[in-house]
């Protein structure tokens, strides 16, 4: 029996909130069926991130790093996911690689600062658009 067989499934309608950008994070997510989109938000601007379908998984770097949630999260169609917590993943990486470990540290907070920078960057030239 695998780990992924004691998993908890959620379902989720087009349009409803899964995370929330800034929100304590205490769980990833895999999508076994459906699409979801990651967009972060700074006032009235949106900035796209991605779309994400079956198979994909979002949330694990901020329960890697026990960091907020950086981006928000939502259903685009009906969804089916499966949860991963802290915990499960923990146990997940216990059997891994401590080197694998390592990368997978070092990509997600490379993946933080470049998603950090882009909000930075689109919002600056929302700014300078609105104020010519």
């Amino acid at each position: 029996m695998s780990i992924a067989d004691e998993l908890q499934i959620l379902k989720f309608k087009p349009g409803q909130r899964i995370i929330s950008q800034g929100e304590h994070s205490d769980k990833a997510y895999m999508i076994l069926s459906g699409k979801v989109r990651v967009f972060m938000e700074d006032g009235t601007k949106i900035v796209e991130l991605a779309t994400l379908g079956e198979d994909e998984i979002f949330g694990e770097s901020a329960i890697f790093s026990g960091e907020a949630y950086g981006a928000n999260v939502e259903a685009v169609e009906e969804t089916e996911l499966y949860v991963i917590t802290k915990d499960s993943l923990n146990e997940m990486l216990k059997s891994t690689d401590p080197i694998i470990r390592a990368l997978i540290r070092m990509l997600i907070a490379r993946l933080n600062a470049t998603n950090e920078a882009l909000l930075k960057s689109e919002t600056r030239e929302f700014i300078d658009v609105a104020l010519i």
